[in-house]
């Protein structure tokens, strides 16, 4: 898969699909791990009961396996600073999710730069529509998740859809904090041809 070199603050990251060999390294898993409940802590606040954790280093050893993680790291040190689990769904549609970055990096730009490094390896795969999904709650407005939809409004992804989070997964509607539903978002690389 592919790599991408970017320039922050002097520092150069590097986005890549790390080798599968990575989902043996314990700490590798777990420091991506880390990442993402530190940034899933904050970005679902309120959405989820305390304590809840979104991923765990077995799920992230996994993705590595399935090569369906990329990893955002500070070049030189090898050390990651963010990720982005791209999965293909199936013919011509991709789908990105699990985007986090370390806290010290957010807001620098990043985070588009992984849904780029998505959206990229999915159109190298085939596809020509691109999909992610969004929590929101039903019983109050949160102002992150209005961010988010926002930002990837910016992107250039549209909602498709409006699911009932409780219905379709009901195994984890029971961490909910409350009624909650999601957006599927699309974004579609090629226009069809009239």
């Amino acid at each position: 898969m592919g790599d991408r070199s970017a320039n922050e603050s002097q520092t150069t990251i590097v986005i890549k699909i790390p080798p599968s060999s990575h989902a043996d390294d314990e700490s590798f898993a777990a420091t991506v791990a880390g990442i993402v409940n530190s940034a899933y802590t904050e970005a679902e606040r309120d959405i989820f009961l305390p304590n809840y954790q979104r991923t765990s280093p077995t799920e992230i050893a996994q993705f590595i396996r399935n090569g369906q993680l990329a990893v955002a790291y500070l070049e030189g040190s090898g050390h990651p600073i963010g990720c982005v689990c791209i999965k293909l769904l199936g013919p011509g549609r991709g789908e990105f999710g699990m985007l986090a970055l370390d806290a010290k990096h957010q807001g620098s730009g990043l985070g588009r730069q992984l849904a780029m490094f998505a959206e990229a390896e999915c159109r190298r795969n085939g596809c020509t529509i691109m999909q992610l999904e969004v929590l929101v709650p039903k019983t109050f407005r949160h102002a992150g998740k209005e961010r988010m939809q926002a930002w990837y409004q910016r992107l250039g992804y549209k909602v498709v859809k409006l699911g009932s989070f409780d219905e379709d997964y009901p195994e984890l509607a029971k961490i909910l904090s409350g009624p909650t539903d999601y957006k599927i978002f699309e974004k579609k690389f090629v226009e069809a041809v009239a």
